[in-house]
């Protein structure tokens, strides 16, 4: 097993332990065995998984670390093959995080990550939001909300909001190019019971990818008709809707 080296950037890293980076690398190496035959991420090579999937999100760690304190619960929804949970996951071992995908082969290549690293404060759920969200004992849950290259930011909020507590945060890392995504997005987040704190670009790690962290405070509850159906947040976003009405 080779190493797990650091990405360039060294404020997300300062804190990672010796051990951590060996879990680092575990999970790489998991990663790029089982997607030559699982079709798990678009990234086969060790430096591309080690900066564009585990640094990426491992950029998240300071705002993680200023909006969940130590026994927090934080939800990572459309997790994929665990970007940014795993590694998140890794370097907080002190939250408990929810990885939640709807695809079976993806939370299962998951459950074979959580045994082998061993990681005990993850929890699967195979799932879709949309459903999950209206569940009693999730809905309301979560001090913060991870989600990464899942759908636009109207349906993200509309998936999101509801499975954290008032106070909460969303921390939703999308590419540069997001003006009309956000109009629609403070829009829908008016609706939802939530405001969009900032959507500042983070600092690059060396691969020359461009990111904005949009930062999400929950405000008041979600009305309880959100998320609606599956496959309605995407396919009609609620910030779009009002934009159109303007606009129409």
């Amino acid at each position: 097993m080779s190493s797990y080296r650091p990405a360039l950037d060294p404020m997300p890293t300062a804190s990672v332990t010796p051990e951590q980076q060996s879990q680092l690398a575990r999970y790489r190496d998991l990663l790029l065995e089982r997607s030559s035959r699982m079709n798990l991420t678009a990234i086969r090579d060790t430096e591309g998984v080690d900066q564009r999937l585990i640094a990426e999100s491992l950029k998240l760690l300071p705002f993680i670390d200023d909006s969940c304190a130590a026994g927090s619960e934080v939800v990572d929804i459309g997790t994929g093959a665990g970007i940014p949970g795993i590694p998140l996951a890794i370097v907080r071992p002190d939250i408990t995080w929810t990885l939640i995908d709807g695809t079976a082969k993806k939370v299962a290549f998951l459950r074979e990550v959580i045994e082998a690293l061993p990681l005990h404060n993850v929890v699967l759920y195979h799932g879709r939001v949309e459903e999950l969200a209206h569940e009693g004992h999730l809905r309301g849950r979560y001090h913060c909300l991870t989600a990464r290259a899942v759908a636009s930011l109207p349906a993200l909020l509309e998936l999101g909001l509801p499975m954290i507590r008032t106070g909460g945060t969303l921390l939703l890392p999308k590419g540069p190019e997001i003006a009309e995504e956000l109009d629609d997005a403070g829009r829908a987040a008016s609706e939802l019971g939530a405001r969009i704190v900032s959507s500042d670009g983070l600092q690059d790690t060396g691969t020359g990818v461009e990111t904005r962290l949009v930062i999400v405070a929950k405000e008041r509850d979600t009305p309880v008709q959100y998320p609606r159906r599956a496959g309605l947040p995407a396919r009609s976003p609620l910030g779009s809707q009002a934009r159109s009405a303007a606009t129409g």
